[in-house]
């Protein structure tokens, strides 16, 4: 059997791509291909997926600050993914990722248009990690959760600046 694409599909990508590359709108949308290879869609999906990942982290720092006893162990590796994350997070939002992509996304177009703001708050984020991450090797645990409580603000910081608040 011959493999390769039907007619009828091809004219079903064809109506598809033209939905995606509208030229009448500015900017990328979803399937279309960023500078760094990967598609507007998948950078997006991509930040999400990274977004949730440095929440997660940020979570179990603070749930094992919480506990009776907090488990150092995994406090450090949480932090660690913080800091590693903090340092990409600019890297997340290239251009035409935004709103006006057409994809699904909580990111404010402010992150693009005041790029310096955006760029500052990342900066605190990343500062803050780094904090935690110094302040994890001394062992105080009211400095833990000092540096925690700061790098957890500078987090909000950026989501009440530049994500669609939650309804």
């Amino acid at each position: 059997m011959r493999r390769g694409f039907a007619p009828a599909a091809i004219g079903g990508l064809g109506l598809m791509l033209a939905a995606c590359w509208d030229k009448s709108a500015p900017g990328y949308h979803g399937d279309d291909p960023l500078p760094n290879g990967m598609t507007v869609r998948q950078q997006i999906e991509a930040r999400q997926y990274n977004l949730k990942d440095l929440g997660e982290a940020y979570e179990t720092v603070s749930d094992q600050l919480k506990a009776d006893a907090p488990q150092l162990a995994e406090i450090k590796l949480a932090a660690q993914e913080i800091r590693s994350h903090s340092k990409e997070i600019d890297n997340w939002f290239p251009k035409g990722t935004g709103p006006e992509s057409g994809v699904k996304t909580e990111a404010l177009a402010r992150i693009w248009t005041d790029k310096a703001a955006f760029k500052a708050k990342a900066q605190a984020l990343d500062d803050a990690a780094a904090k935690l991450n110094d302040v994890l090797a001394v062992e105080n645990m009211d400095a833990i959760q000092a540096q925690a409580r700061a790098t957890g603000e500078a987090c909000a910081a950026c989501h009440d600046a530049f994500r669609q608040k939650k309804e």
